[in-house]
Parts: structure tokens; sequence; C-alpha cells
């Protein structure tokens, strides 16, 4: 049995949240180059500069980091490799599709956070 002995524990996901299609809706975002696992070759896509701000500042402040995604654990992983976040990230993961507790996620789980990456935030 493996323990997480952080109560700080800070899932992010990749997909509109750490990175974005490479579309001329998202151009003025920073590219990034990520192996596809599905596609077996490199794709280039966009990423937001403010999530990946705020991953890094949650490592810092001590939080126990979880890169997840619902295309699977490889996926996140090379999100995880292109945007070189390796030593800012705990666990990747996929994505869980189900959870099983006896609350709404809503009565345990209130503050979703999302930074826009067109919006100002400490740049």
């Amino acid at each position: 049995m493996k323990v997480v002995k952080n109560e700080n524990i800070r899932p992010f996901d990749v997909d509109s949240t750490l990175i974005y299609p490479n579309s001329p809706e998202n151009e003025n975002l920073p590219p990034v180059l990520i192996f596809d696992p599905v596609e077996r070759r490199y794709i280039t896509l966009r990423y937001n500069i403010n999530m990946v701000r705020l991953l890094k500042e949650e490592h810092q402040r001590g939080s126990y980091v979880i890169v997840w995604s619902r295309g699977g654990w490889e996926w996140a992983r090379n999100a995880v490799i292109a945007l070189e976040l390796q030593e800012y990230v705990d666990r990747v993961m996929s994505k869980p599709l189900a959870y099983f507790d006896d609350q709404p996620v809503e009565t345990w789980m209130k503050d979703r956070i999302y930074l826009e990456p067109n919006m100002a935030y400490k740049r």
C-alpha cells in the first residue's frame, strides 16, 4: 500500500486546462510539441501559461501535485514531459472515471480553480 502523507493534494487536468488544441482561437498561446501515443507522432498544441505557473506555485507551496487525463496516463505523462514539469509533479495518472463515497463531490470539494489562458496573472 502506498500512502500519500500530504493533506494538500492538487490534481491538474491536461486537456483544456494545461494544454489546448492548435487552432486559430488559441494562436496567441505558446506552442508545445507533445508525443501523441495514439497517433504515434509528435503534434503541436498550445499551453496555458497561467495554469502551468499555478502548478509550479502549488509545488513550491508543498502541495502533492497530480496530473491526470481522461486521455490516459501516457497522454498525461507526455504532457508533463513536453511542458518540462517533471520536477513539479508527484504523480501522473488516468483521470478517475468514477468515485465511491457516501457524499456527493460537491459537499467535500467545493473549489474548482481555473485560470483563463488570456487573463493577466503575475506576468
